[in-house]
């Protein structure tokens, strides 16, 4: 839950002696040249270029510019900017064994405790085709970003919604899913 981002994003500065934003650029960020990623603190704006973000009006269902905004209510539970292209090289450091030692990577894809629901910080989905893709979510007022790869990370597909009230995204997000990873490839051109 959010709740628990916030609560260990506390205990990292507590154990280091950092803020975890100091950790995450020291640990992930600048080891993977994740040049497209920060953690903004209190700057409301987006590094250029970047998507606008959307939400729905309760009153009249027209849809409201929520770009701006501030992203420190997040906390360590994503206050993170990044770009896809970053999300796709951290998903696949991650699951590729580059962050973490075997031992940790093993406990944080084990989904025991949850009957195969989650992990630490990700989860399994099982596509139509039997396979697996690992991955996380995210949402914020005007957005929806997802992230899945294969177990180990050379696979990988994320993409952003414009949007936090898409109409039946569950079922899009499974047949994107789907198209991505149970589609075989498409054969290399023959050579002229």
């Amino acid at each position: 839950s959010n709740t628990n981002y916030a609560v260990l994003g506390l205990v990292v500065q507590r154990v280091t002696g950092h803020s975890y934003a100091t950790e995450i650029r020291d640990r992930i960020i600048n080891p993977l040249r994740l040049t497209g990623t920060s953690l903004p603190g209190a700057r409301t704006h987006l590094p250029a270029p970047h998507g606008r973000g959307y939400t729905r009006d309760p009153a009249d269902g027209t849809l409201r510019d929520v770009t701006v905004l501030d992203p420190r209510a997040a906390g360590a539970a994503g206050e993170l900017i990044s770009t896809l292209g970053d999300l796709d090289r951290f998903q696949s450091a991650l699951l590729g064994g580059r962050l973490l030692p075997p031992a940790q990577l093993t406990a944080m894809l084990d989904t025991e405790a949850t009957h195969g629901a989650y992990g630490l910080g990700i989860h399994p989905l099982k596509l139509s085709c039997g396979i697996t893709v690992w991955g996380h979510s995210g949402r914020i007022a005007g957005s929806y970003v997802r992230t899945a790869a294969t177990r180990d990370g050379r696979h990988t597909l994320t993409y952003r919604t414009d949007t936090d009230t898409l109409t039946d995204g569950d079922s899009l997000e499974q047949a994107l899913l789907d198209a991505e990873f149970c589609t075989p490839a498409a054969p290399a051109p023959s050579p002229s």
